[in-house]
């Protein structure tokens, strides 16, 4: 009896030891799942995609597996680099697909134990809607973050335009963790309903920078001296966002075209570059190469027309004197403006003045932080916003853009899923937008 007891307690340690073993070979082969991800481009959004993804110290080579989407073909494995994530133990890796097909779903996956994740390269004309969201000042709770990526994520766009100040890190060690924070949320929330992981563009902002911007600011300890305008200096006083983001990566400022149709141009609003000189005669560049697209759209952080500071202030008038004059120049239709926390949309411009055929400038940046009140004491100097419209707002809030050949039309929606603005109010875009004023299918009463 007594032997019977002890060959079946041997029989089960082993079974079990073997479980255990099983279960420790299968654990080691299965990698942890990144704790961040991020889609962008680098080149022709047509026909390439830039993939990076997170992982600890240990995590797994620089590979991955695509193929199309739905298909039953052999997968793709392309091996990319390894860049060391800034005052981190985590690792950033970094693929780009090429040679894709445009307007067009794949699927890819980090091994063949880690399930599969899909996007879509962009088409090459505008012959089917185009559909973009903006917004800035991304995070300052989480929970806010969350909410206005979903919302957004539920227009289901083909990509997202961020126009700076993004986990408000200020460029700081100690502030690794908002960026962890801020990438888990990317991760969770910036999905379509359908599955498909949204490509992101993003620029740069006061809250990426050592001291919110590149010169000395005495008031700032942690602002740095002795600035020179290359990349060793860029990357130093804005260390995640030149590591985490390939585009536009240096100088910090860049353009990114879709097809012949729509040119998105990210562009540095005195943060690791001066406004004038370099950037302002690249940028007259950009324009007058583009001036036969339908589209081109300007995407900054400090406004040139702000809703909330004093527009006298040193940045927004360097912006009016520099810049506001190319965009008159070369046809810009709407620019976007991020940075005080609130909503706006200002009446056409042109020369300082308002004009039926000037630029309208839409944003202020209240994506996932506490709003601002608009400052009426400035009324008379804002007197390029509407007092009768509405068009100025104290709402935490992201705008749809929507292109279909020449034409356009921008939906502005608040956290909570309502419409608060539309340009043009009499679109000339014919396309269905019953989709868009449906509230999101998100279940979020836990934000």
């Amino acid at each position: 009896m007594f032997k019977q007891i002890y060959i079946l307690a041997i029989s089960t340690f082993a079974f079990l030891f073997g479980a255990v073993n099983l279960v420790s070979a299968t654990n080691n082969d299965v990698p942890a799942q990144p704790v961040g991800l991020l889609l962008t481009w680098q080149q022709d959004p047509t026909t390439t995609m830039t993939i990076d993804w997170h992982t600890g110290a240990d995590g797994e080579p620089s590979a991955l597996e695509y193929r199309l989407h739905g298909s039953d073909e052999e997968w793709q494995k392309l091996t990319g680099e390894t860049i060391p994530f800034p005052f981190s133990n985590r690792l950033i890796h970094r693929v780009e697909l090429v040679d894709l097909e445009p307007d067009t779903e794949y699927s890819f996956r980090f091994s063949r134990f880690s399930p599969p994740r899909k996007f879509r390269t962009m088409p090459e004309t505008a012959d089917r809607p185009v559909r973009f969201v903006t917004g800035g000042d991304v995070r300052h709770r989480v929970s806010w973050m969350d909410q206005t990526n979903r919302r957004a994520a539920a227009y289901e766009p083909d990509f997202i335009v961020w126009g700076g100040d993004l986990a408000y890190a200020d460029g700081r060690e100690d502030r690794v963790y908002r960026w962890y924070e801020f990438m888990e949320s990317m991760v969770n929330s910036l999905v379509t309903p359908d599955g498909r992981v949204i490509p992101i563009l993003a620029g740069i902002g006061n809250h990426e920078v050592l001291g919110g911007y590149y010169w000395r600011d005495e008031r700032r300890p942690d602002s740095m001296p002795n600035y020179q305008q290359n990349d060793e200096m860029r990357e130093l006083i804005a260390p995640y966002y030149y590591n985490l983001f390939a585009f536009p990566g240096q100088p910090g400022y860049g353009v990114m075209d879709f097809g012949n149709y729509m040119s998105i141009i990210l562009l540095d609003s005195e943060h690791s570059n001066p406004i004038d000189g370099e950037q302002t005669d690249w940028l007259k560049s950009i324009l007058e190469e583009r001036q036969d697209r339908p589209h081109i759209i300007p995407v900054y952080h400090i406004p040139a027309y702000p809703s909330v500071r004093n527009p006298t202030g040193r940045v927004h008038r360097y912006i009016r004197e520099n810049w506001v004059p190319l965009f008159e120049e070369y046809g810009v239709k709407v620019s976007f403006e991020n940075h005080d926390h609130a909503y706006k949309r200002t009446y056409p411009l042109r020369n300082n003045q308002i004009d039926p055929n000037g630029v309208v400038y839409i944003g202020d940046g209240a994506w996932g932080v506490s709003t601002r009140e608009i400052r009426r004491s400035h009324d008379e100097d804002a007197w390029y916003l509407s007092k009768l419209l509405k068009q100025a707002t104290s709402e935490r809030h992201f705008i749809v853009g929507t292109i279909h050949g020449s034409a356009f039309h921008y939906l502005m929606v608040n956290e909570d899923g309502k419409v608060i603005d539309e340009y043009p109010q009499t679109p000339l875009l014919r396309i269905d937008r019953s989709h868009f004023l449906q509230p999101p299918s998100h279940d979020e009463e836990s934000e």
